[in-house]
């Protein structure tokens, strides 16, 4: 059954995208968007009706085809996320129990799903009347950044609404958009946000990164981040200052999934991202605008039957040697499940094959326990 907050949330949404100044040729150039580094999740299926497909892993990388035998419950998934070669953070959480805990609970990297962070701090802005979801935002030659995403080919002034952007960026893990949303925030805002929505140490996302950022000290001018690890924050704003007078003047065929840099990028823990869900779902109640973002990108690794679920949020995430994903699902009756999986390995060869398989492990996660089953079990 459809709940009222959910029709008034797709009915706003239609009513903000039909605002937005994206043309028809626009809008299937999203549907298939480039990949890269910091892409946002698996593929999202044409049944899905949720928009463009991402993977979550670098251009050159193929994702396997061959589909992973389901588990047969938590215990058999700590086996096997385990198994995966690397560090392995996990956490599975259902009203306020553990049913999952897999690693130390040290921050790791997050990849793309970082980018929640940024939505917070959206939230906050529209909360505070000081950002509306129509509000005009511009792409500019200083916040473009390189794929996943579309807005990166729009051309210098084109413009369309913050929501679409929030949507981009969540949907389909879209760099320009998040960078332009920081642009109209602000660095602070972000790292202010982080604190808000539960980090348990927000300095360790200071300064935060924006995308275009990342792809310079990586990529552009590896020179200025190769001590990135050794800076204190004063130090790394100051190369941020360096980095901000030059162009970007690479593209996505310059990156390798094979680069390692695991200090360039952002850190939370399991704990961190599932209190950051949580909040992101209270503050849906109330913004229908935030829970058709939220669950604009299922990022389910198969379809499944009767979801327990009436509303499942998706955050995922790809750069060198790094995979996670994040979801928090909500029942009707109030119950809620957030899954969080990240994974560092220097085995980039496999990287695809441990992606497909962390985020089959998800979905047994998420269902584990419950009638919902996928579609495939008898297969």
């Amino acid at each position: 059954m459809t709940s009222s907050r959910n029709l008034i949330g797709m009915a706003t949404a239609v009513a903000l995208l039909a605002a937005v100044s994206c043309s028809a040729e626009d809008e299937a150039a999203q549907r298939g968007s480039q990949t890269g580094p910091l892409d946002g999740g698996p593929e999202v299926r044409e049944s899905d009706q949720t928009g463009p497909g991402q993977h979550d892993d670098a251009a050159e990388d193929e994702p396997t085809d061959e589909p992973y035998e389901p588990s047969e419950g938590f215990e058999e998934i700590a086996e096997r996320l385990d198994g995966l070669p690397g560090d392995v953070e996990a956490l599975v959480i259902e009203d306020g129990e553990t049913l999952l805990q897999l690693g130390d609970g040290s921050p790791a990297p997050l990849a793309s799903v970082s980018k929640l962070y940024v939505l917070a701090a959206l939230v906050e802005a529209v909360e505070a009347e000081d950002v509306d979801w129509t509000d005009q935002l511009e792409v500019t030659d200083q916040v473009r950044s390189l794929p996943s995403g579309t807005l990166q080919d729009q051309s210098e002034g084109y413009t369309t609404t913050v929501y679409d952007v929030a949507h981009r960026m969540t949907a389909i893990s879209d760099n320009t958009g998040t960078d332009m949303l920081m642009d109209l925030l602000g660095r602070d805002a972000v790292e202010e946000a982080a604190g808000e929505f539960g980090h348990h140490d927000p300095q360790l996302l200071q300064p935060f990164l924006t995308t275009r950022e990342l792809f310079q000290l990586r990529w552009g001018l590896p020179e200025l981040g190769e001590d990135w690890a050794e800076l204190d924050e004063p130090e790394r704003r100051q190369v941020l200052e360096e980095v901000s007078v030059e162009d970007l003047e690479i593209t996505s065929e310059d990156t390798s999934e094979h680069d390692l840099d695991f200090a360039i990028d952002w850190y939370a823990s399991t704990e961190d991202i599932a209190a950051l869900h949580r909040e992101l779902a209270a503050r849906a109640e109330g913004q229908p605008e935030l829970q058709e973002i939220l669950v604009a990108n299922p990022g389910l690794a198969d379809d499944v039957e009767d979801p327990w679920w009436e509303a499942l949020s998706f955050k995922g995430g790809g750069l060198p040697g790094v995979v996670t994903g994040t979801w928090h699902a909500q029942s009707e009756e109030g119950t809620e499940r957030t899954v969080v999986l990240l994974l560092r390995t220097e085995d980039t060869d496999d990287i695809a094959e441990h992606r497909t398989e962390l985020f089959s492990l998800a979905l047994d996660a998420l269902i584990a326990g419950t009638d919902t089953e996928r579609e495939n079990d008898d297969a």
